[in-house]
Order: C-alpha cells, then sequence, then structure tokens
C-alpha cells in the first residue's frame, strides 16, 4: 500500500461517507416508492371492480333495452 498524505485521506473519506449518504437517501426513496406503488395497485384493483360492475350493469340495462324494443315493433 502506498503512503497517503493525510489531505487524500480526507478526500477519500470524503467520498466514502458522501457514498454512503447517498444509499441512505436511495434506500428512503426507495421505501416510499415501494409504499406508493402498493398503493396505486390497490386503487387500480378498486377502479377495475367498479368498471367490472358497471359493465354488469350496463349489461342489464341494454337488456331491459332490447325487450323493450321489440315490443313496440
Amino acid at each position: 500500500m502506498e503512503n497517503m498524505s493525510l489531505f487524500e485521506f480526507m478526500e477519500d473519506y470524503e467520498q466514502i461517507k458522501n457514498l454512503h449518504n447517498r444509499i441512505k437517501n436511495l434506500k428512503i426513496i426507495d421505501k416510499a416508492h415501494q409504499k406508493l406503488n402498493g398503493e396505486l395497485r390497490g386503487e387500480i384493483k378498486a377502479v377495475r371492480k367498479d368498471l367490472e360492475h358497471q359493465d354488469k350493469e350496463m349489461g342489464k340495462m341494454m337488456t331491459k333495452i332490447n325487450k323493450l324494443e321489440s315490443k313496440c315493433k
């Protein structure tokens, strides 16, 4: 190992310290992203369920409309 001056050692130490801080921040962002992703998946699931319900209701209404149309003719 080569001899390092105190200045070079401090530069490396600061770089390592900054990288550790960046890793901590990225971990926090990752957790927040995962939480948001989970919430969005839940919202999508609820919207799909609502759409299925609306599709069923529209199908029932179309059946009734078709029956009424056939009676009117």
